[in-house]
């Protein structure tokens, strides 16, 4: 077993709560060497619990050298296709958080690298890899048998959650003009993706490219993509999001928004006639807690109520492990550029199907 190098671009909270921490976990599979962000605060506080990885501001600067088998893109948005790109071009496998980006046009851009680095890339859909979904995805019901679908993923604050459990550096130091350039990047990418659109279709497709993503993905990795969106919704400045799904024989709800409430509220569930398969996910910010399917028959008078937990894994460690499997062995990924091509249409799709 080979141990890869890895370099982090992003050091916000999900590089804290979560890659890092999984990252030091899989020693055996990974060497954490370089920290990158472009708040020095943030590479001064989270470098010094890493003292083993060289510290940078300049994620060129950090590729150029260092020699990395792996880089981990888990900055903001709008810079995951240039830092993708410039990794995949210095010869490392890249594993991007979601959303890979906000365009198709940057997506081919780092497809394009890719295929001529020859390099993996994977989109990290932690979701796809926990060990309830696995379990779901092994024994789906036949398509002829599915009757519906219900997708939901209704949470608190983020905050409720880490403020408990956690204690993340915030990158209180970047200057007016790099927080200037970063809005005014973000706001060309999604014009481009979507048109000219009001402020509320703007926060509804950054919404969905964040929370949505891991639904849409995950309901796609089970049952492929819609043909069609029949209508979509958004209320709340954007915040939530509905939408009906058509698939030929049957149709998938959706439904998605952050609401002040302490609690996590993911899930999906599968209607198939005599079955009902319910993939329940919690806070990813607490590792560990149990992805859960629960399966429910009516045999004569009685309700059988099935729930496996296969395994206490946090997904995302489970992601890392098939990302390492993958550059072992040179096999594809699930989670690949063109897989996640398929949500940024659909999210544009679902945009587009407003009313207003």
């Amino acid at each position: 077993m080979t141990k890869q190098k890895v370099g982090i671009i992003g050091l916000g909270m999900v590089a804290q709560v979560v890659h890092l921490p999984v990252l030091r976990e899989l020693g055996d599979h990974f060497e954490i060497t370089a920290l990158c962000d472009i708040s020095p605060n943030l590479v001064e506080i989270v470098g010094a619990r890493f003292p083993e990885a060289r510290r940078y501001t300049d994620h060129q600067a950090m590729l150029r050298d260092e020699n990395l088998d792996v880089v981990a893109v888990v900055n903001s948005d709008e810079y995951h296709a240039d830092c993708a790109i410039d990794a995949l071009a210095a010869g490392c496998h890249v594993l991007i958080e979601k959303p890979v980006c906000l365009t198709l046009s940057d997506l081919d851009r780092i497809k394009a690298a890719r295929d001529a680095s020859g390099r993996i890339a994977m989109v990290g859909y932690m979701r796809r890899y926990a060990g309830a979904y696995r379990s779901l995805l092994s024994n789906m019901p036949a398509r002829d048998d599915i009757r519906h679908i219900a997708v939901r993923d209704i949470i608190g604050p983020n905050s409720y959650f880490l403020d408990q459990t956690e204690k993340v550096v915030s990158a209180n130091d970047l200057t007016p003009a790099q927080l200037d350039e970063r809005k005014a990047r973000a706001a060309a990418q999604v014009a481009e993706a979507l048109g000219s659109v009001g402020s509320a279709h703007v926060s509804a497709y950054r919404m969905l490219c964040g929370l949505g993503s891991h639904d849409l993905s995950a309901l796609r990795g089970l049952v492929g993509s819609p043909k069609r969106v029949a209508g979509a919704i958004q209320k709340s400045s954007g915040v939530f999001v509905s939408a009906l799904l058509d698939y030929g024989s049957f149709a998938a709800t959706f439904e998605m928004g952050v609401d002040k409430v302490g609690d996590f509220d993911a899930y999906i569930e599968i209607f198939a006639g005599e079955k009902r398969h319910r993939l329940d996910y919690d806070t990813p910010f607490i590792r560990h807690l149990p992805t859960t399917l629960t399966t429910k028959s009516t045999v004569g008078e009685t309700l059988d109520t099935v729930i496996g937990r296969p395994t206490y894994r946090d997904p995302y460690t489970s992601q890392w492990q098939a990302f390492h499997q993958a550059i072992e062995s040179g096999s594809a990924v699930e989670t690949s550029l063109e897989d996640a091509a398929e949500d940024l249409r659909l999210f544009a799709e679902i945009i587009a199907a407003f009313p207003d």
